[in-house]
């Protein structure tokens, strides 16, 4: 068995283990009640409990790794853009189409789990409720979009090369969307928590914090790399029938 395989595998093993534990921190290690009112930067809907965010803030140790995770995918699209249209070597392109695939993943738990709670921390309890135009979600939707659109372009031009290229092009491009999502906390938001700092009224919240965001990242990483072994060997095969 090649080394790369053995790797991947892995981390793979290594995300699924990771996973557990971050599941178990959550639930059963992180206290269910946390400091009053430490989360909220706006008053939220009436009705709706501001005291206590009580079980729903363990979302957080999801939403936020899959954040980071998405930020990754940008980095690795970027990083896999530039060295294929220096090198054209297959391997850059397959990074490129990885990142974009797990991004688009990671990127929609992250829309998806911030939507779930926000319906709880300030909608109105229903399904959707907690979502809005704010700078922060809306970028983040735009960035995601990003994803979908590079997938949809690559999938849709036949010729290899000029899929390549276009790739390559596409993820530099789609790259600097995440800053833009970072720092549009600073434009006008009102109601998205500025800082997960704010929930971190016990040390058991921060330690798992800490450990999700390296265990949930690492499930992410895993999910690239098996992509990228699957992509590259497809890539590959595409040549060959090309030729």
């Amino acid at each position: 068995m090649p080394k790369s395989v053995m790797f991947t595998l892995a981390i793979a093993v290594a995300a699924l283990i990771g996973a557990e534990v971050t599941l178990w921190l959550a639930y059963f290690y992180a206290p269910v009640q946390i400091t009053t009112g430490s989360l909220f930067v706006s008053q939220p809907t009436m009705g709706v409990p501001t005291n206590n965010l009580y079980e729903s803030y363990r979302i957080f140790f999801i939403h936020l790794p899959s954040a980071y995770a998405t930020a990754l995918c940008c980095g690795l699209g970027l990083v896999g853009g530039v060295m294929f249209l220096l090198t054209r070597q297959d391997k850059w392109d397959a990074l490129t189409v990885s990142a974009a695939e797990i991004g688009l993943v990671a990127g929609a738990i992250t829309l998806l789990t911030g939507s779930f709670w926000a319906d709880y921390a300030w909608g109105t309890g229903k399904v959707g409720s907690g979502w809005n135009w704010e700078p922060r979600l809306t970028t983040m939707l735009i960035l995601w979009l990003a994803f979908a659109a590079m997938l949809a372009m690559r999938s849709s031009i036949p010729a290899l090369a000029l899929r390549q290229k276009l790739t390559a092009v596409y993820g530099i491009l789609v790259a600097p969307l995440y800053p833009l999502v970072q720092k549009a906390i600073e434009i006008g938001q009102t109601s998205h928590p500025r800082s997960f700092s704010d929930l971190l009224s016990a040390p058991e919240i921060a330690i798992t914090k800490q450990v999700s965001s390296i265990c949930i990242a690492l499930v992410f990483v895993a999910a690239i790399a098996l992509r990228f072994c699957w992509n590259r060997a497809a890539i590959q095969l595409a040549a060959e029938r090309a030729a």
